[in-house]
């Protein structure tokens, strides 16, 4: 039992190194996307580009396509192909495959047809009120239709690669999506280009690279694809059951981020509120994906082969397990990015047209999105456990539920901010900050009822030992923030290069030394991992 476990365990680590290298070319793709577009584009351009490239009309169909698929679509083909056969299983996905381009293609008929009444639906903006920005919306949405077909199927190919656990080419994939849309904004600012243009063309030449890419990592299966139609087939019918619940809390969680995102910052007059919070976002999102979100994506098949075994004990033991590592990293790095946030931001995104407005403004967002990365990772890894075991029912009730509650704390906020552009920014980033936290709990509890895990006493335990290690190496970090930034501000990003350097050293060594005292295992574990790899590499 302990070696199958052990094994189990490597297996999951094995394929997390996998996912995790093509997620750091994805999310540093990600970040030299955001910092290029946050350099060449006005603000004003940007929150347009923003809204309905990155957040609503097409983003926001590609993840619905993402979100659902992965959950319901992976274990009911693995089912098929570990029970039934391979062509049972690809029967199966062809019509799924089939089904969402005819969905894909009436939609992008519908958003090149009439772009405006997306616009008036998802904005403020007019053509009597914004009429620079509205002309620049109908032209966005009308040159980024194509790119629903191709980032939406390639959220299914995704899938597929992950099926056959090619994880490296699935996300290398989205790599590539994103470095197109550098390699366009760049060539369009060095031939004098509308940059806004080139930026939506290469958004629509990426979503075709991405699936070029994940057709690659298939080409051994290429022989299998073929239009197909079969909804009388029994796994299509468990699909429906499990996608359409999920769909349903999906889509309410894209209306709270298109209210809390763009709506609600559309009602003030204001360029860069968008994009303040967008950038917030991009980092926090980026921190989280490299290690919580790849570990679960990896660990997904495991759990769903533990789940078709019955062994819920062993699932609730690696859950457990995984959840407090995670923890016992970020939760400290939280606090540090949150206290840090000024100079975090400055380093990576100051410079063009991201000036020092620009920075104080997403530090604000930074700071308030950066405490959700605890909750957000167990959740990632909690919310595999219950798609593993079917429960998408109870995950879409609790979504819509904590969804709810993140856009009512929104609304209040620019009701009772008047205007203040941060005390808005820190009411949308608070609100969905609080409201992943509670969702978090109520997860965890109600897996309670499938599998051991994270026990109260020894979890609460945990985490007052966490909170203290990390709450004394915050405070040293603070301190030396404070006391550096008289000689480091005379030297630009140098000079937050050398904030972030010393602050960010002496937290580590402090919260080393008192994870170490307050018997944290995790982080003696992870300590003892890195110096055995050290002294191997010196032998």
């Amino acid at each position: 039992m302990g070696k199958h476990k052990g094994n189990l365990e490597s297996r999951i680590v094995k394929a997390g190194v996998f996912v995790l290298i093509a997620h750091i070319l994805f999310k540093l793709a990600g970040l030299i996307q955001a910092k290029v577009m946050g350099h060449y584009l006005p603000q004003a351009t940007f929150d347009v580009v923003y809204a309905f490239a990155f957040e609503n009309c097409i983003f926001m169909l590609f993840l619905i396509g993402e979100e659902v698929l992965g959950p319901a679509f992976l274990p009911v083909f693995m089912r098929e192909l570990d029970i039934e056969s391979e062509k049972s299983a690809w029967s199966f996905a062809n019509t799924v495959l089939t089904l969402q381009f005819i969905l894909l293609a009436v939609v992008t008929c519908g958003l090149c047809l009439a772009p405006s009444l997306a616009v008036n639906l998802l904005t403020h903006w007019s053509p009597e009120s914004s009429p620079e920005k509205y002309a620049l919306a109908t032209q966005s949405v009308r040159t980024l239709g194509p790119a629903v077909i191709g980032l939406s199927l390639g959220s299914t190919t995704y899938v597929l690669l992950n099926s056959y656990k090619r994880f490296f080419l699935a996300a290398f994939g989205d790599a590539v999506w994103k470095f197109a849309v550098v390699f366009f904004l760049v060539t369009g600012a060095v031939l004098a280009r509308d940059n806004a243009q080139m930026l939506m063309w290469g958004l629509v030449a990426g979503s075709l690279c991405k699936v070029g890419t994940h057709l690659f990592g298939l080409r051994d299966k290429l022989r299998q694809f073929r239009p197909e139609l079969a909804f009388s087939h029994p796994a299509f019918k468990r699909f429906c059951w499990l996608a359409l619940p999920l769909l349903a809390g999906i889509l309410m969680a894209k209306v709270r981020d298109e209210v809390n995102n763009v709506y609600l910052l559309s009602a003030l007059d204001q360029s860069g509120l968008m994009q303040a919070n967008s950038m917030g976002r991009k980092l926090q999102s980026t921190l989280l994906f490299l290690i919580p979100y790849t570990l679960s994506i990896a660990a997904f098949p495991f759990f769903c082969e533990l789940v078709d075994k019955n062994d819920h004990q062993k699932l609730g033991e690696l859950v457990t397990r995984f959840g407090r590592m995670l923890l016992s990293v970020f939760a400290p790095f939280a606090l540090f990015v949150a206290v840090a946030a000024v100079p975090f931001t400055s380093l990576i995104f100051r410079g063009g047209h991201f000036d020092a407005v620009a920075v104080q403004r997403t530090a604000v967002s930074l700071a308030c999105y950066t405490f959700v990365l605890p909750a957000a990772a167990i959740e990632a890894l909690v919310m595999q456990a219950f798609f593993a075991n079917r429960r998408m029912l109870a995950v879409t009730l609790i979504g819509i539920l904590f969804s709810s509650i993140s856009i009512l704390i929104s609304w209040i906020g620019l009701k009772v901010s008047g205007g203040h552009e941060l005390l808005l920014l820190a009411f949308i980033a608070g609100g969905f900050t609080l409201s992943r936290a509670f969702k978090c709990v109520t997860l965890v509890e109600m897996l309670k009822k499938n599998a051991p895990v994270f026990p109260f006493v020894e979890t609460t335990a945990f985490m007052l030992r966490v909170g203290l290690a990390a709450g004394l190496a915050s405070a040293a970090g603070w301190m030396l923030l404070r006391h550096v930034p008289v000689i480091a501000d005379q030297h630009g990003r140098m000079g937050d290069l050398i904030k972030l350097s010393v602050s960010g050293a002496a937290f580590g060594l402090i919260y080393l030394v008192a994870a170490y005292v307050l018997r944290i295992n995790e982080v003696r574990e992870l300590f003892a991992l890195a110096w055995r790899k050290v002294r191997k590499q010196q032998a």
